[in-house]
Formats: structure tokens, sequence, C-alpha cells
């Protein structure tokens, strides 16, 4: 089991963030013969997407078997992009895509029903993380607390012990972000969140050299999840 683990994270998520072209391929080869083809790729695409979740819960399970001790279940939030901004993006990618499939229709022997599925599939999997959110998750264990994120085609998983934070400020996030704070949300704009101060003056790693700004689900629940010496109210 565990050398599944270590396969499944070990494959790039750059890697798996190409099955956007197999979905053309499925498209654009939906009436052509042999059929064989179309359910190749749609395989593919199908496998990249389990794919991508699994990986999501190999992390999960790998950092709370090394950072995790305690006899309480730690504490998992995995925050959205709000309802109402992912169905405004929706509506907008298939009016998109549906003028595109209109001018293109006829074209390379594809229907105006193949152009549109085309373009707006393609834009859900490729731009997943604009128009539904980024993938998120901060896992707080006895320990710390882990984060994944996903802004685009790259994922970064870290870990910040509680030794290496100074402080959990709850904040109303500004129009006007510094540009020293390490943005890890599901959204862009978030109007509140909890900013991370680190100990060191360097940041907490080479990559997050400044305070780290979050968005939980549920700001208060998440505060009450971390020692209490390091909300700072």
């Amino acid at each position: 089991m565990r050398f599944l683990e270590n396969l499944i994270l070990g494959i790039p998520y750059l890697f798996l963030k190409k099955i956007p072209y197999a979905w053309l391929a499925v498209i654009f080869f939906w009436t052509w013969p042999p059929a064989l083809f179309t359910w190749i790729f749609i395989a593919i695409v199908i496998t990249g997407l389990l794919m991508m979740d699994w990986q999501r819960r190999a992390w999960e399970a790998r950092l709370i078997r090394e950072h995790h001790s305690g006899s309480e279940k730690p504490f998992i939030d995995r925050p959205k992009m709000p309802p109402t901004i992912q169905v405004r993006n929706l509506v907008l990618v298939a009016l998109g895509s549906g003028l595109v499939a209109w001018f293109f229709r006829g074209q390379f022997e594809l229907s105006f029903w193949q152009w549109f599925f085309m373009f707006s599939g393609f834009m859900l999997l490729y731009m997943d993380h604009r128009l539904l959110g980024a993938t998120t998750v901060y896992i707080l264990t006895d320990q710390g607390l882990g984060i994944r994120f996903a802004p685009g085609h790259i994922d970064y998983r870290m870990f910040f012990s509680y030794g290496e934070i100074w402080r959990a400020q709850p904040i109303r996030v500004p129009e006007k972000k510094p540009i020293r704070w390490s943005q890890m949300t599901p959204t862009p704009g978030p109007s509140e969140g909890v900013l991370l101060t680190p100990r060191k003056r360097d940041g907490f790693t080479r990559r997050v050299k400044s305070e780290v700004l979050l968005a939980p689900s549920d700001r208060d629940e998440f505060l009450k999840h971390i020692p209490p010496q390091l909300v700072k109210l």
C-alpha cells in the first residue's frame, strides 16, 4: 500500500493536468471510425481525474500519519469558491463556448454541439482553478499545519510546525494586499482570512519567505484547533 502511495505522490501534478488535451481528441474523433479511439481518450480523461483525487487523498493520509500522534482526529478543511461565483463562471463559459461553436459549426465536419463541448470541456478541465476555485486543503494536526495548494498546473505541499508559527491572526483582507504575502486560498480575493506570521525573519521555507494568507471555510472553527497562545485576535 505504501508503494502505491509513493507512486501516486511521485507523479508530477503538471503531468496529470495534461488531460484537457485528451478531451479535445475525445470530441474530434467522436464521429470518426473506429470508435475505439474515442473510448481510449475518454478512459485517459477519467483516469487522470481519478488520479488527481487519489493524489490528494494520499497526501492527506501521509501527512496525518507523519505529523499527528494524538487521539483526536485532525481538523481537515477543504475551502471552496462560493457557489454563486462558480455558477457565474460556468454560465460565462457556456455562453462563450456557444458563440465560438456557432462561428465554427461545420468546420472539419464537426457540428455545433461538438464544437461547444470541445471548448467548454477544455476550459473546465484546463482552467478549473479559475472557474471553480484552486484546490486547497488545510490540515491541523497536534503538531502543526499542513497545506496543499494547487493554483494552476503545479501543486504545493507543505507543513508548518507550531514552533515555526509566531502568530495566527484573523483579519479582514484589504483590497490591495501586501506584495510580501503568500496567498493560499481557493479564490484570489477573499474578504476575510487568517494571516500566519513566521517566527523566523526569512519566512517558513525557501519558497515561502513571508506571511501566509489562508481562507478557511469556517474561520472561527479553524482557529479553535490552533494552540491558543498562537492566536492573536
